[in-house]
C-alpha cells in the first residue's frame, strides 16, 4: 500500500509539473559515454548490468577516446550522441537517458544544455573543467589556439596541451577543435552549462568521496534546474572506478520512475 501511494504521488507530481515518468525498462534507452582518453570498455560492466535489467543501451567510442583524441570538434561530438539517441528511439525506446563518466559526464551536460532531446541526465564523476583549475594550467594553449581562430586559421593543426586527473600530454589537432573543447565559456564549461539545461529533467549525480571534485560536487548538483526525481549520491570510490560500483544506485534511480 505504501509503495502504491509513493508511486501515485510521483505520478501526480510529474503530471502537475509536466515532467515525464518512464514506463517499463524495455522502453528506456541509456546512452553511455566513456571518459577522456578512454574507451567504451570502461563502461562495459555497467552496460551489461543495465541490459540484464531490460534497459536498451548504446555504448559507442566517442571523439575524446584514447584512439580518436578529439578527431572532431565538440558540436560534431554532440551530434554523434544525438545519433545514438535517435537509434535507441528507432529501436523502441520511448525515453532516453544520457549517462557519462568524467569527460563523458561533461558531454552529457553539454548535450543537455544545447537543446537536444533527452529524458534524464546521469553525471558520474564529472571531469574536464576548462572554467576551473584545468583551464588555468592550459591557458597558454587555449590562448594560442584562440589567436589562430581569430586570425581565421582555426583549421590549422598544432600541438596543444590536455590534462586528465593530473596527467598532462600534448595532442595535435586543429585550433578550432581545441577551442571547442577547452574554451572556459564554451561547451566544456560543465559547471556553467548545468545551470542552463534546456529543460528540467531528472538528474543523477554520483561522485566518489576520493574524487578531487567531491567537495564541489553537491553545489554543482544543486545548480541544476530542480526536478522531484533528481538525486545526489556519494560513494566510497575514486574518480576512475565509478562505472564499476555505481550500477546498484543507477538501477535504483532508473527503476524509481520505470514503473
Amino acid at each position: 500500500m505504501k509503495r502504491f501511494i509513493c508511486v501515485a504521488v510521483v505520478l501526480l507530481l510529474s503530471a502537475l509539473l509536466g515532467h515525464p515518468v518512464f514506463a517499463a525498462s524495455s522502453e528506456v534507452g541509456v546512452v553511455l559515454l566513456h571518459g577522456k582518453w578512454g574507451a567504451p570498455q570502461s563502461m562495459s560492466s555497467l552496460a551489461r548490468d543495465l541490459e540484464s535489467r531490460g534497459y536498451r543501451v548504446s555504448n559507442a567510442e566517442m571523439a575524446w577516446s584514447g584512439r580518436r583524441l578529439y578527431d572532431v570538434d565538440y558540436p560534431a561530438a554532440l551530434k554523434e550522441i544525438e545519433q545514438q539517441v535517435r537509434q535507441l528511439r528507432a529501436n523502441g525506446a520511448k525515453h532516453v537517458v544520457v549517462a557519462g563518466q568524467s569527460m563523458g559526464a561533461n558531454a552529457a551536460v553539454a548535450y543537455a544544455s544545447s537543446g537536444f532531446d533527452l529524458d534524464g541526465l546521469v553525471i558520474l564523476s564529472p571531469g574536464h573543467f576548462p572554467e576551473g583549475g584545468m583551464g588555468k594550467r592550459l591557458r597558454p594553449s587555449v590562448e594560442r589556439a584562440k589567436s589562430l581562430v581569430a586570425a581565421n586559421r582555426g583549421s590549422d593543426s598544432d600541438s596543444f596541451d590536455d590534462t586528465n586527473q593530473g596527467k598532462q600530454r600534448s595532442l595535435k589537432m586543429a585550433a578550432g577543435t581545441y577551442v571547442s573543447y577547452f574554451d572556459p565559456d564554451g561547451l566544456g564549461a560543465i559547471t556553467k552549462n548545468i545551470k542552463k539545461l534546456s529543460k528540467s529533467v531528472p538528474v543523477l549525480l554520483a561522485i566518489g568521496t576520493a574524487d578531487p571534485f567531491y567537495p564541489e560536487s553537491k553545489a554543482m548538483f544543486d545548480s541544476a534546474p530542480a526536478h522531484p526525481l533528481s538525486r545526489y549520491v556519494a560513494l566510497d570510490t575514486d574518480h576512475f572506478n565509478m562505472p564499476k560500483v555505481v550500477s546498484a544506485e543507477l538501477l535504483k534511480w532508473l527503476d524509481s520512475f520505470a514503473q
